[in-house]
């Protein structure tokens, strides 16, 4: 748990909590008093120069603005309560440089921290011999016992013994803790803080721990801080959990040493108020004397805590200011972070500026390379050893002599590359360094060969189209090292043709189209392989229809397709007429005859498209109306069979049709003699330049081009 403090918030029916500091000589009841009845109840702070007084919420301000003119009184301000929270990370002390510390020292039971929180409980890490006397603020006894938790597993992260052979070891293993109860439970007062901390320092904590904070500023807390300043105590506290860079108290305040968890910086460029960083969440033993997480900005400052015991440890006679300094000046910013970031606290850094002494130089024991191996154009990971009688401070990895980068935690592996272009041998040297800059190191030889092979597609052509997702490929290379050619995606591989310069396999090839081939040789190097097709897994698509919906046709007619495409270039076009088959084309613009005979009636058209790998498409059917029948057509008024005519006759016919009527005529023996197009049918011949006898017709033409007679009958001129 982290421990956080938030402003105390005026419950409508409960007291309110003030904090009163007084000048020095004031009388603390001739100050009370001048509140009169609002006053419920009030109390000491011990070692300091400031009281409590609790009054009737609805009187709160009426009260800070009497106390703000009472003589005698500094400040007078509202109290906050005290919370804890949690966040996790699993971390361990080698990134921190703590192992290379305790090569120096594991603590001194002359150095005492105090856990200034919810008590501290005698665990096996922590046995009661090693436990300071300490004070109960809350309760005003020496009964420090922790009915909550926070502060046994703060006070076993700073001095739980790691050597005893069980829990989980600490920091300052030979350090004493100094219990302080400031809080009763998850929460507790800004005043029994302050308090808790001038205790401390009044007697003789080097190191006073407060894994607290609180948004609001407290001249209360500001003044036990100055308080234990003075006293040659260096205050350690959290910079809070919250995903914030909002100031925290009392960390933010001068003189203490403010600590965050790692992750992103609480500082600004314009307000650097964390001075370090540390990992946050460790097992350690809890009140119960079982194992529970110490998490978050709790743990961090905890740890830190550990760091400026183990410094005091180290220089007995360092004042508090000299072992804030020296956290500070060796903290290790992240590259990960801004310029104004938190640093990281570096244990070992502190304990050897403090003091310790390194005269023996480290000693690289392996590279983590064998001796003329052959190394790949892209490298090989390698796990470096080395030992050092205190600690490796920094690595490097020089190549060819030159430097190829600086490795600050040994432990991990690391990515070693031959130079470019390179081929033939080459020396691989790591240089190691201890904290007084002692120097040692080892050097490999080692070979490269960094062409990497190449070759070229030779099937299929670039941009065939192809009907799947697997493609046969051909390559062409004349690296006679070249080992394998698979497909970077998914499963696929060519194998070599004898003992040609032909490989051949089958591939499969991306959504896209694209084929994605590694050529590999016999020491690793790989070059990529491309060529593109085009896939088509589908119908031909397009096509617009003609004769339109609803056209009137007769006899035979065309009915065509255009505008089909489709990747494949080949399309073979059906075209069936009610159902039966009328033929095929395939040359586009597809055309066929439709031969309608005597039909007439409704004519639905269906076009179907196939590609060449059998993918089709049936376009949506077209209806047309088939008309072979010719217009209706008679004589409404004109001489009879047989009769005798002479002049000019007039002949009147009525015509219809559902297509329309194009013309009617009237022929005389065969010959048309007059045309109308237009309804009601009138048509006039002059008969004196016709025969003496006469056969006469009349017929009519609808739009199509059908035609229909009337019966002849005989005119006979006179």
């Amino acid at each position: 748990m982290a421990g956080t403090v938030s402003p105390a918030a005026a419950a409508d029916t409960g007291p309110v909590r003030l904090d009163v500091g007084l000048a020095a000589g004031a009388d603390p009841a001739a100050v009370v008093a001048t509140l009169g009845d609002a006053v419920v109840r009030t109390g000491p702070v011990p070692g300091l120069d400031a009281i409590t007084v609790d009054v009737a919420a609805d009187q709160a301000e009426a009260a800070l603005s009497q106390l703000g003119a009472t003589p005698g009184v500094r400040y007078a301000e509202r109290g906050a309560v005290v919370r804890a929270d949690s966040d996790k990370i699993s971390l361990n002390f080698g990134l921190m440089d703590i192992p290379p510390a305790w090569t120096w020292t594991m603590g001194d039971p002359g150095v005492t921290v105090a856990v200034v929180d919810t008590g501290v409980n005698p665990t096996d890490d922590l046995v009661a011999d090693r436990l300071a006397a300490g004070y109960d603020v809350v309760d005003g006894d020496t009964d420090t016992a922790d009915g909550n938790g926070h502060g046994t597993m703060a006070a076993n992260l700073i001095a739980g013994d790691g050597t005893n052979g069980v829990g989980y070891g600490g920091l300052c293993n030979r350090c004493r803790i100094m219990p302080v109860r400031a809080l009763s439970g998850p929460t507790g007062t800004t005043a029994d803080l302050a308090a808790g901390i001038a205790w401390a320092a009044d007697h003789g904590a080097q190191v006073v721990n407060v894994s607290l904070s609180t948004p609001a500023q407290s001249r209360l807390l500001r003044d036990a801080v100055e308080h234990a300043a003075a006293k040659g105590s260096l205050v350690v506290a959290s910079a809070g959990n919250e995903a914030s860079t909002a100031r925290r108290y009392p960390a933010a305040y001068e003189h203490v040493l403010s600590v965050s968890q790692a992750g992103p910086t609480k500082n600004t460029a314009a307000d650097r108020w964390v001075d370090v960083e540390a990992y946050g969440t460790w097992d350690v033993l809890g009140r119960n004397n079982t194992p529970v997480p110490l998490t978050g900005a709790s743990g961090a400052t905890a740890l830190v805590s550990g760091v400026a015991a183990l410094a005091f440890a180290m220089k007995p006679d360092a004042t508090a200011d000299e072992v804030r300094s020296a956290i500070q000046r060796n903290a290790e910013l992240s590259p990960l972070h801004p310029p104004y970031g938190t640093p990281m606290v570096n244990a070992g850094r502190v304990i050897y500026d403090l003091g310790g002494v390194d005269t023996v130089a480290p000693t690289v024991t392996s590279t983590g390379l064998t001796e003329n191996a052959f190394i790949p154009a892209e490298g090989v990971m390698t796990l470096p050893q080395m030992t050092d009688d205190h600690g490796i401070e920094r690595y490097e990895v020089l190549v060819d002599g030159r430097s190829r980068f600086v490795v600050l935690r040994p432990g991990g592996k690391i990515l070693v590359q031959p130079p470019a272009n390179h081929s033939g041998p080459f020396p691989v040297t790591v240089r190691a360094y201890d904290y007084a800059g002692h120097v040692g190191e080892a050097t490999t030889m080692v070979h490269t060969d960094t062409l990497a092979p190449t070759g070229r597609l030779l099937s299929p052509e670039p941009f065939k189209v192809v009907h799947s997702t697997m493609v046969d490929v051909t390559v062409k290379s004349s690296d006679t090292d070249l080992q394998s050619i698979t497909s970077q995606y998914g499963d696929g591989s060519l194998t070599r043709i004898g003992d040609s310069d032909r490989w051949q396999g089958r591939v499969p090839v991306t959504p896209s189209g694209e084929i994605q081939l590694s050529l590999t040789d016999k020491v690793g190097n790989r070059r990529g392989l491309f060529g593109n097709v085009q896939i088509d897994n589908n119908p031909p698509s397009g096509g617009t229809i003609a004769p339109a919906s609803g056209a009137r046709v007769r006899g035979t007619f065309t009915s065509t397709l255009t505008g089909v495409t489709d990747l494949s270039g080949y399309v073979k076009a059906e075209l069936r007429a009610n159902g039966a088959l009328v033929g095929t084309d395939t040359t586009a613009p597809y055309a066929l005859a439709v031969k309608t005979g005597s039909f007439s009636g409704n004519l639905t058209l269906s076009w179907k498209v196939t590609d060449r790998w059998g993918l089709s498409q049936t376009l949506p059917a077209r209806s047309v109306v088939v008309d072979n029948a010719g217009p209706s057509v008679t004589i409404t008024k004109a001489p009879r069979n047989k009769a005798k005519v002479h002049g000019t006759v007039t002949v009147y016919a009525k015509s219809t049709d559902a297509s329309g009527v194009a013309r009617v005529q009237l022929l005389i023996n065969g010959k048309v003699v007059a045309t109308d197009r237009g309804a009601a049918y009138v048509l006039k011949v002059a008969t004196g330049t016709q025969p003496r006898t006469m056969k006469v017709q009349v017929r009519a033409y609808d739009k199509l081009g059908n035609v229909r007679y009337t019966s002849p009958r005989t005119w006979h001129r006179t």
